[in-house]
């Protein structure tokens, strides 16, 4: 079946149902025009369709239910089987020829490490074999307990890449966006190339991270007044750090400020209307990242709290993971 570029396989699907009459879908953004083309297929095989109508944000992201429920473009993350109740997964591919590599073989250095996302992580040892045929020495880091595969990485989790980092003089990752290439080469300190199977193109992500660099240590400055602190906890099952939260308040408090533990499914400007004046969101870390237009007051990662209250040095930022 496909959905915008990728396929998914049908007879997947089909099986991943069992013998369930009625199923939850669940649809990243990009596959949710396809709502009623995947409900009318289940619907001819005799499987009624609920899609899931709320953002979905990851193989994470879920709550236990007792309707199957079936992850639509997202591998599964290992160390939640024993939680996963009576929900599956079926991932989307898209297709593509690993020459259009060459056009990175002459920028990028001797040593690469090699990375990618699901939709393209079932090439990533074509890719490898083909920059070796070219005169690279590649390296593919071992998956964690959060990744499916070896060299696959998420928002949450870029470790498959700093395991490998001190091997490396840059990394190639094979995937469609941004903001994993900058996660990236924030978190292994190395350039980055993002090589994007959908276009052919290949860029290198050194600006795009300065922008964002940029962006976050305005938001901690503007926060830097705040007396009053919302620490989130994320209720999605794949993202409660329960125990981080307890330690930001801990924090909070031991220099002087205040704070409070707050709990949210979909983190939205809700959060705008409470009397706080910043937040620390221990939840999902693309949460504070990607919406942060859309808080009217700040929303800092644990790690920017840290450096907002003197505990880390800004030239040590990270990228927050979930490991």
């Amino acid at each position: 079946m496909k959905l915008k570029y990728y396929e998914i396989d049908e007879n997947e699907l089909l099986k991943k149902t069992g013998n369930e009459k009625r199923v939850v879908i669940k649809l990243p953004e990009g596959f949710i025009n396809y709502s009623s083309k995947i409900s009318e297929f289940l619907s001819k095989n005799g499987v009624d369709a609920i899609i899931y109508a709320s953002p979905v944000y990851g193989a994470c992201d879920f709550v236990s239910v007792d309707i199957k429920t079936i992850f639509i473009g997202e591998a599964e993350m290992p160390y939640l089987k024993k939680v996963y109740k009576n929900i599956e997964f079926v991932e989307a591919r898209y297709e593509y020829d690993v020459k259009f590599l060459r056009k990175v073989v002459d920028s990028v250095g001797e040593k690469i490490g090699l990375a990618s996302i699901t939709p393209f992580i079932h090439k990533i040892k074509e890719a490898k074999k083909f920059l070796e045929e070219n005169g690279k020495i590649v390296y593919i880091g071992k998956k964690s307990r959060r990744t499916k595969y070896d060299g696959q990485i998420l928002g949450c989790d870029f470790s498959s890449a700093t395991s490998i980092a001190n091997m490396v003089d840059g990394f190639i990752l094979i995937g469609d966006g941004f903001f994993h290439a900058i996660g990236l080469a924030i978190a292994t300190r190395k350039n980055v190339f993002i090589a994007n199977p959908l276009s052919k193109e290949i860029k290198k992500c050194d600006e795009m991270k300065e922008k964002l660099l940029k962006q976050r240590y305005a938001i901690i400055a503007k926060a830097m007044d705040a007396k009053n602190f919302g620490i989130i906890i994320g209720e999605k099952k794949g993202q409660t750090r329960y125990h981080l939260a307890i330690e930001m308040k801990k924090l909070a408090e031991q220099h002087g400020r205040k704070a409070s533990l707050m709990m949210a499914n979909n983190i939205t400007n809700y959060i705008d209307y409470s009397d706080f004046d910043a937040f620390v969101s221990t939840a999902c870390p693309r949460v504070a990242i990607d919406d942060a237009m859309k808080f009217k007051k700040p929303v800092l990662t644990p790690i920017e709290f840290e450096i907002l209250l003197g505990e880390r040095d800004w030239n040590n930022y990270e990228f927050d993971q979930i490991l």
